[in-house]
């Protein structure tokens, strides 16, 4: 029995929703928060896909032809993949901060020899927070599905081969599939681990399969169904309620199933399933998902939004994508390789890489090329140094673990971590603000926020009898780390608590008389000025122009004016100087009109909206010495 594959246009159509919803998401459009899924639908098509051209093949020939297969994926996929990703990394090489040059050439080999997901799965990014530092950031799908071609032909083999029965297939994939939607489940918590694994992403592709399996013998086509399933998918995908939730991946990959095995041709909705347009986007779907995003993030770099930015993107990816799709995508997948044809096109490929390697890292090695890097980046390479975008103050400092009666205390070292290493002997040589032998600590403890001020108190002149400790805790008031405050005074004769209060957590001040010892006294940190959302920083520093906020608004928006009158209260019901306030977002805007960016000053102040920069937080260096001068070395 010869059994005909055929892909009707509904499924080029889903093609093209799957790289549109894709393509809107990385633009951060409003109505398509998770269109991330549009990945998950491309996985159940590929699985679909490659079922029904194996399973055909199987049942014509009793055999499947890996070979073959291989063949046709390598065709299919490579030839444009390297020819895309060796283009946007010459543009890298040009048009890109040099301090990201050695990841994405990390991401880059990663990506061709199909494992990019296995590099993002051990790299310190996150699936949601890597789209725009990373021009590559895409291309982890990519080795979810070479990982699955690798092993899916010998899978379909085995269960064509042994299980003869179409209810025991069915019911060995779907029990195949219970398994990686309880798996899912159970590791829900890890978003790495399951958007970048492919333990955790091959039940989607065997829900394609079990689709055609059941799909290419079923009768019973309903065009409602279908065109219902398909409507639910969309208003998923437009709703804020399911974002980022597991429910959603596990519903559109579903929905799309059951839009699949329901579509009937004769139906009322073919203007739309079938649709010239959504054929032709679907058709260039793979170099269009290749293309998309290293354009996003190269106009996201040098231009400010503007209302021609979606259709320009469009289009200029469209355009690429229809190129590459016409001369590199149709010319090798139907070309047939004889033996040395075969030998000659990899010895073309390989030299291809070889040569982009040797380019690139001669480029990368020119004054030439340092010269254009620095006339276009000269301030941005400058200020990046500043932004820590990642929370993570390695390459500055240095922390270690000191236990306390069993509790650990995290000391602050002000060294660089890359100039020498931390052992028991020379600590107090290495930590420049040790406590040892000291008279009064002021333990800093916050989160991310706190950590804004950690600069500061860095570079002010302490008393012979002070020093500085800094923990990092996403929960600063707890009852563990005020107890953990506590003992600290068995070690000091007085003991700061350094912390900063965000409005949203104002009613923390309540809680701390409870655990601390009356001589516990407290310094607040203020909260920083906040951005409006529509300010980039970055991108004000990039185009030079100054970048002005109204700190009215911040105001407003987040009721500072009820947030400074508490804290003054607070301060009142407490014994004299026992509870001391700093304001640092005077000092940061003085003023009404605030500056995210000073073109004057070629001052970067803010990192995102709620961060400031480490030379923002250095401007407060003064006043802060000052503040302690007056308030705090006399005392």
């Amino acid at each position: 029995m010869k059994l005909k594959t055929t892909l009707y246009p509904n499924i080029q159509f889903l093609r093209a929703i799957s790289v549109l919803l894709v393509f809107f998401y990385h633009l951060k459009l409003d109505y398509f928060k998770i269109g991330y899924i549009g990945v998950d639908i491309f996985f159940l098509i590929s699985g679909y896909v490659i079922t029904s051209r194996l399973y055909n093949e199987y049942f014509e020939t009793k055999k499947i032809d890996f070979l073959k297969f291989y063949s046709r994926r390598i065709k299919r996929i490579f030839p444009v993949l390297i020819f895309i990703l060796t283009t946007v990394f010459f543009f890298i090489i040009f048009f890109q901060p040099l301090d990201l040059f050695i990841e994405n050439l990390y991401v880059y080999f990663f990506t061709i020899f199909g494992a990019s997901n296995i590099y993002y799965l051990f790299s310190k990014k996150d699936y949601f927070d890597n789209v725009f530092e990373d021009v590559f950031g895409h291309t982890w799908s990519l080795g979810v599905e070479e990982q699955f071609y690798l092993i899916f032909p010998f899978f379909l083999f085995f269960l064509l081969s042994f299980l003869k029965s179409k209810k025991v297939q069915s019911l060995f994939i779907i029990l195949l599939i219970i398994i990686g939607i309880l798996s899912t489940y159970i590791y829900s918590e890890e978003v790495k681990l399951i958007f970048y694994s492919p333990f955790f992403r091959f039940w989607q592709f065997l829900v394609g399969c079990l689709t055609y399996v059941i799909f290419h013998n079923y009768k019973k086509k309903n065009v409602y169904i279908s065109t219902c399933s398909f409507v639910i998918l969309f208003f998923i995908v437009i709703s804020d309620y399911f974002e980022n939730n597991l429910f959603t991946i596990i519903s559109s990959t579903i929905l799309t199933a059951i839009f699949i095995l329901f579509y009937d041709k004769k139906n009322n909705f073919k203007f739309i399933f079938e649709n010239k347009f959504f054929i032709f986007i679907g058709n260039i779907s793979y170099s269009f998902y290749l293309w998309h995003l290293p354009i996003i993030y190269f106009y996201e770099l040098y231009f400010l939004d503007n209302i021609f930015k979606v259709p320009l993107l469009f289009i200029l990816t469209t355009v690429l994508s229809f190129l590459t799709y016409t001369f590199i995508e149709q010319k090798f997948r139907y070309l047939k390789f004889s033996s040395a044809l075969l030998k000659r096109n990899i010895y073309i490929v390989i030299s291809f890489i070889f040569v982009s390697i040797i380019l690139i890292f001669y480029f990368s090695s020119q004054k030439s090329y340092e010269n254009v890097v620095k006339n276009n980046f000269k301030n941005l390479i400058h200020n990046l140094n500043f932004l820590e975008r990642k929370l993570n103050y390695s390459d500055r400092t240095v922390f270690y673990k000191i236990n306390i009666n069993g509790n650990e205390i995290y000391r602050y070292c002000t060294e660089s971590s890359k100039s020498f290493v931390l052992n028991n002997n020379n600590l107090r040589k290495q930590c420049l603000k040790s406590g040892a032998n000291k008279k009064r600590l002021f333990y800093v403890i916050g989160n991310s926020h706190t950590a804004n001020f950690i600069p500061t108190f860095n570079s002010i002149k302490l008393s012979d009898n002070d020093s500085f400790y800094f923990e990092h805790v996403s929960n600063t008031i707890n009852q563990n780390n005020l107890e953990k405050i506590n003992l600290l005074l068995n070690f000091y004769q007085e003991v700061y608590l350094v912390t900063n209060i965000e409005p949203y957590n104002i009613k923390v001040l309540e809680n701390i008389n409870e655990y601390l010892n009356g001589k516990i006294k407290i310094l607040i940190l203020s909260t920083i000025p906040n951005l409006n959302s529509d300010i980039d920083p970055l991108k004000c520093l990039i185009k030079k122009i100054d970048c002005m906020y109204s700190s009215s608004e911040d105001y407003e928006f987040r009721n500072l004016d009820k947030y400074f009158l508490e804290i003054k209260n607070f301060i009142k019901s407490q014994s004299f100087n026992r509870v001391l306030f700093y304001d640092a977002y005077k000092k940061i805007c003085p003023d009404k009109n605030c500056y995210a960016y000073n073109v004057k000053k070629d001052l970067l102040t803010h990192r995102d909206n709620s961060h400031i920069t480490i030379e923002a937080s250095k401007l407060l260096i003064d006043d802060f010495s000052n503040f302690y001068n007056i308030n705090l070395l006399k005392n």
